[in-house]
């Protein structure tokens, strides 16, 4: 009971948390591929959100934990990740820094802007939550008191945020010709930043898996040993008597 308890509290934690980051709007739950119990990182999927990215976020914010060379870990040639380095002027050891400068960013918005690295892991409702804020941008409604350096974000808490609307549609030209929707747009850098912040996902939970599938072959055995180890206890009692 106290073990079925202490499971209804963190559920309760967790969703009140995740309400609470979209500012008391409930966040729309999509349909992560990377959720599913045997995950596996798309190709596609990561270069179209390489290219949301380095267009787009990296005017503000930077990557420091990815590097070109970690596309290779998700299907990209040596060749392929060497060419878009060169196209961004970078080695491919070079992490993905922002075009705005700490000083800069200090003396727009009076702080430094927020690594992106690691951002899906940081906040509480994940990719959901991410997904959207980037799509959450209105008008605000009649009576809203919205400052004139503020824009309106009904999933932002307060929904008054300081960064303008990132997307706009047909805002990059889709390496495979998709549509470059906002709503596409955000879907893909969103899938892009789950990547960043956890490259190893896939492996884990692969490995996961097979930990899983060991466990129950231990218990297996284990219970016809148990089984077996008893049994002959209880003939030998049975003979001693």
């Amino acid at each position: 009971m106290k073990k079925l308890l202490s499971l209804l509290t963190i559920f309760t934690l967790v969703a009140s948390q995740s309400f609470a980051a979209s500012g008391g709007v409930a966040l729309p739950e999509q349909p992560w591929a990377f959720k599913n119990v045997k995950a596996d990182w798309d190709k596609e999927k990561i270069y179209r959100g390489y290219q949301v990215a380095t267009q787009v976020c990296l005017a503000c914010h930077g990557f420091k934990y990815i590097k070109h060379r970690d596309l290779m870990k998700v299907g990209f040639t040596e060749a392929e990740v060497k060419k878009l380095a060169e196209e961004m002027e970078m080695s491919i050891d070079d992490t993905f820094k922002s075009a705005l400068s700490d000083e800069d960013a200090i003396a727009v918005y009076a702080k430094p802007l927020p690594d992106l690295s690691v951002m899906n892991k940081a906040r509480p409702g994940g990719a959901d939550y991410t997904h959207a804020l980037l799509t959450g941008y209105e008008e605000a409604p009649a009576g809203f008191n919205l400052p004139d350096s503020g824009y309106y974000n009904k999933y932002f808490p307060g929904h008054v945020i300081a960064m303008p609307a990132p997307l706009s549609e047909g805002q990059i030209d889709y390496f495979d010709g998709t549509n470059a929707s906002v709503a596409q747009m955000a879907k893909d850098v969103t899938y892009f930043m789950q990547w960043t912040a956890e490259p190893e996902l896939a492996e884990r939970q692969q490995l996961g898996v097979y930990v899983l599938l060991y466990v129950f072959i231990l218990a297996v055995l284990l219970y016809f040993t148990k089984k077996r180890i008893w049994s002959d206890v209880k003939r030998k009692r049975e003979g001693d008597e």
